[in-house]
């Protein structure tokens, strides 16, 4: 098995990488463990494949993504959905992060620009108070895309739909709403084009950070499970030292 991996990690370029070798190896055999009751419909060399695609990206490595689907042997999708497994059996099913994306797709040269858009995006979204969940991956995946856009850098949708959990259409329909964003928000090397947007932002957290000190001055102050249990076995205490009292008088 060691052998198996050693080829297969040389053969995605990952040999001399710090660490791979010996992450994949572990999660192999947590793998290995953990999918005793999970009958896996995958043979080994995608399965160790796909664990060393999981290492890299938990060290922050970029690697060929094409090489790695070739040498497991697996279609595209049926890739990405043990991908998804193995995240789920290996408790790594982490959210992806702006720079995580650009580090596995080899475009550092757009992470500052992407992680500005998701500053824009997440300004907006709170000065709109829309409820939105803004840390889900597919606003860092679509501020990745947008950053190449700006920037004039050729970027493949289908390399980074799968970060976004979108379908296509899904993709497509927050592509236009971005476009949008960005057109009325961002100004080319000025950043947010509102001035006064970062304030906007910061006035929204205080307004929330008060809302949540208000709520915590109404609610009634909850008694620690110790300090009930004490106080109950003391009750318990004195109504037994009473009835033995009354129980003495009688008999006297």
């Amino acid at each position: 098995m060691t052998t198996l991996i050693e080829q297969l990690i040389t053969k995605m370029g990952l040999r001399e990488e710090p660490n791979v070798m010996e992450k994949t190896t572990e999660l192999v055999r947590l793998l290995e463990l953990r999918s005793t009751n999970v009958p896996l419909q995958i043979n080994e060399y995608g399965k160790i494949v796909l664990c060393a695609d999981l290492a890299s990206c938990l060290l922050g490595i970029g690697f060929d993504k094409e090489q790695a689907l070739k040498l497991s042997g697996l279609r595209r999708s049926h890739y990405l959905n043990n991908k998804r497994m193995f995240e789920k059996l290996l408790d790594l099913n982490k959210l992806a992060s702006v720079n995580d994306i650009c580090v596995q797709l080899g475009l550092n040269e757009v992470t500052r620009k992407a992680e500005e858009l998701m500053t824009l995006f997440k300004a907006v979204a709170a000065t709109e108070d829309t409820g939105t969940d803004t840390t889900h991956p597919q606003y860092a995946a679509m501020a990745v895309f947008q950053a190449c856009r700006l920037l004039k850098k050729k970027v493949s949708k289908t390399k980074l739909m799968p970060f976004s959990n979108l379908r296509p259409t899904q993709f497509q329909q927050l592509e236009q709403q971005w476009t949008l964003m960005i057109a009325k928000h961002h100004k080319e090397g000025k950043g947010l084009a509102s001035s006064d947007l970062d304030g906007k932002l910061k006035e929204s957290q205080q307004e929330n950070i008060k809302g949540q000190e208000g709520k915590k001055a109404q609610k009634p102050q909850t008694e620690d499970y110790d300090t009930w249990k004490a106080r109950m076995l003391a009750t318990a205490q004195a109504r037994l030292k009473e009835q033995e009292s009354s129980q003495s008088n009688l008999e006297a």
